[in-house]
């Protein structure tokens, strides 16, 4: 998880809130092409093959994704 960028755990959390991209976007401020962006250089990284598994990851992990923050705050 450490070789994503602070925008790209962003991306990864709300991706495991099963958000669209489109909402995705419209939450953080960013074009829907910069979700889009993100969420394959998230799937590349992490050596998955889809944005479902990304989004499963995203909620096996969270505690490693987000450090400091308790699962009792999601």
């Amino acid at each position: 998880m450490n070789e994503l960028t602070d925008r790209e755990r962003q991306v990864l959390v709300l991706l495991g809130g099963g958000l669209p991209n489109r909402l995705l976007a419209r939450q953080l401020g960013i074009a829907e092409r910069t979700v889009k962006a993100h969420v394959a250089h998230i799937i590349e990284k992490l050596g998955l093959r889809t944005r479902l598994e990304a989004a499963v990851v995203a909620n096996l992990h969270h505690d490693l994704i987000c450090p400091g923050r308790s699962s009792h705050s999601r």
